[in-house]
Formats: structure tokens, sequence, C-alpha cells
């Protein structure tokens, strides 16, 4: 690596830094001035938790452990824009102080000097999908609260209206939520039934604690109603019921009762859940392949968007950063919105590269048309 290489990088580094940091301080500041009594409210409890008398400090640290993992989907989410963002600024800098027009005039081709551009836009979409596989999935319980949960180890309270598992047994429950990451049902209802649809028998418990080791339900004060055999002339019967067996895990029922949640899960999860019949195996496959897609997807963005700014002759910054701007969030969020349209009559894989494969052409053809 050259000398020049290693000077455009860092100064598209200390761009990128720049302008992702500004980002995440207008979120940050912006989420604290509107929520700032939750965000106290939160702190006193953590102070009466620890037996603290610092309630500043515990409501600094209620902002950090909100905003905290909010900051990291946003850098996944967001890495692609701040990219050619700080693509832009890099070549602006290059061309104010001269440095582009004496790169140009040393027969260095506008293809060589936007490569270190490139290669340092993959390694940081490279992070942002190492972020999306390793850690998001890991704070993905934070990432869904909103600021009204901080101070609580429960995750959001949902109601659950027969959901059917496997076994085509349905499942209710007044309340779902995480409790210290274990998944918990309070007042569950499941009713079991026969190959007509009928039903036979139905499991009350007061409360369902998730049982990984026997992938199941572990029911408190459970009971199930045995339903009598029509014509037998026998009455119902009544036995205790401790455990149901089901593939109905938290994670499934999460999913499909936040239609978000998937998106939160690493490849490896998702793999897992592609064979469970309670999951749209379509969607889970659409998603894995999405991952790949997108980084491939913010590649082509960035590349669209030097061509804005790489020229030999003198331009308006102003008005190369507006026509920028216009087709990478164009591109971008467009691209976004075909990886996960929900298009039945199109095969998931194919929905997934479908703006990989539009912005190839259109990418080749703005560098082509790049005067060098």
């Amino acid at each position: 690596m050259s000398i020049l290489d290693r000077y455009i990088i860092k100064t598209y580094l200390l761009n990128f830094v720049i302008l992702l940091t500004v980002l995440m301080a207008l979120f940050v500041v912006g989420g604290v001035l509107i929520d700032l009594d939750e965000y106290v409210a939160a702190g006193e409890v953590f102070a009466e938790r620890q037996g603290s008398d610092s309630t500043f400090m515990w409501t600094v640290w209620a902002i950090i452990d909100f905003n905290g993992p909010v900051q990291l989907m946003l850098y996944a989410f967001f890495s692609g824009l701040v990219c050619v963002g700080a693509a832009g600024f890099t070549l602006t800098g290059l061309a104010r102080t001269r440095e582009l027009t004496a790169m140009l005039s040393s027969g260095i081709s506008m293809y060589r000097i936007a490569m270190p551009m490139l290669l340092a836009g993959f390694g940081l979409n490279m992070l942002a999908s190492l972020d999306q596989e390793f850690i998001l999935p890991q704070l993905a319980h934070k990432v869904s609260r909103n600021v009204s949960e901080i101070k609580s180890t429960r995750s959001k309270a949902q109601p659950v209206y027969f959901m059917a598992d496997e076994s085509g047994r349905l499942f209710s429950a007044g309340n779902f939520q995480l409790v210290d990451g274990v998944g918990l049902l309070t007042d569950v209802t499941l009713i079991e039934r026969d190959a007509r649809g009928q039903a036979v028998q139905r499991i009350m418990a007061s409360q369902a604690i998730w049982n990984e080791d026997r992938n199941g339900w572990d029911l408190t004060d459970g009971y199930a109603l045995v339903r009598p055999t029509a014509g037998s002339g026998q009455s119902g019967s009544m036995h205790g019921v401790d455990f149901v067996p089901t593939t109905l895990n938290p994670t499934v029922i999460r999913a499909r009762l936040e239609s978000n949640y998937l998106n939160m899960l690493s490849v490896r999860k998702l793999q897992t859940l592609a064979g469970n019949e309670q999951i749209d195996r379509g969607k889970v496959i659409q998603i894995m392949h999405g991952r790949l897609s997108q980084l491939v997807l913010n590649m082509l963005v960035l590349a669209m968007g030097l061509t804005f700014f790489l020229s030999r002759e003198p331009t308006s910054a102003l008005s190369a950063a507006v026509k920028a701007t216009g087709l990478c969030i164009g591109a971008w969020s467009m691209g976004l919105v075909m990886q996960n349209a929900d298009v039945s009559w199109l095969n998931p894989v194919a929905t997934a590269w479908l703006p990989v494969v539009i912005y190839i052409p259109v990418t080749a053809v703005t560098l082509q048309m790049l005067k060098t």
C-alpha cells in the first residue's frame, strides 16, 4: 500500500468517524430531551435498587443502557450511507486543497484514487455485518424496548391469542414476556385438537416457564380437562399437567408477535428457525440472503456516489452533494424496500438479490461516464 493510499484511507476514516459521531449524537441528544423524565425515573429506580444516593449517575447509566444498543443498530443500518457521505467529504477536501489536482497531474487515474475509499468502505460495511451477526442478536431484547421499559428487568408484556404449534395445539396467554432472558407465559390456556380440528382437551395453568433443556414449557398449577368421548355416556375427567413439549419456543412467539424481530437475529439462529414449521421459511431465507445482498448494495451505492465528486474540472461541491444525495439515498432506500418486500410470486432468494441485479448496470453506467 502506497503512502498516497494510506493518506486517502486515513482522511476517509476520519470523515467517517466524524459523520457517524454527529449522527449518533443528534439521535441521543434528541431522544434525551424528549424523554428526559423517563430517564430520570429509571435513574431513581436503579439508584434505589443498588442502594445508592447518586441519582444523577444512575440516570446517566440509564441513558447509556438504552442508547448504547440502539447506536449499534444505527451503525448496522446506516453505515452504507455514512460511507458515501465520508467519501464526498474526503474528495471535496482533496479538491479544495488542490491535492486532487496534483494527483491527476501526476497521471494517477480517477479509478485509482477511488480504490482506497472503496476498500475502506468495504471494511466498514463488513464491520456492520459483523455487528449484525454477533452483537445485535445478543442485545435484541434491549433494542426492542421503549424508554419506559428501561427500569424493568422484564420485556414488554404481550398477549398471545390461539397460536398454533406443530401438533395443532392452540396456545393462549394473558401475557408473554421475557424475565431475565427467560420466556414466561401467564394465565395460560392450551387447546388440544383431533384430526378434525375439534377440541379434545384443554390445559390451563397460572403460568408457564420455558425449559430450554427439555424443549417445552414447565407449567405452574397446571391441569387438563379432557372432553368425554361422544356416545360413551361418561363424564369428562381432569388430571394434573406439569410440562408441555413443543417447538413453540419464546423466539418463535416473539417472531410471530413482532414483525421486525427476525431481522435482529443472527444467520445461525435464522438457519435454526428455517426448519421450524411455525415460522415462514420463505421470509427467513429472504432475510438471510438479504444480509449479504445488503453488503453488496452498500458498495454499489458507494461506487455510484463517488462518481459525482471525481472530476478533472472544477465543479460545485454543493451541486455534486445534492445530486449524490438524491441518487444514493433513493437507491439505498428503494433497495431496502425491495429486499424486504413480501412478494408471493417471486422466489425469496430472488427478492433479496433483486436490487443488486438492478443496480449493477446502473453503477456500471455511472462509472463508465466518469472522465478519467
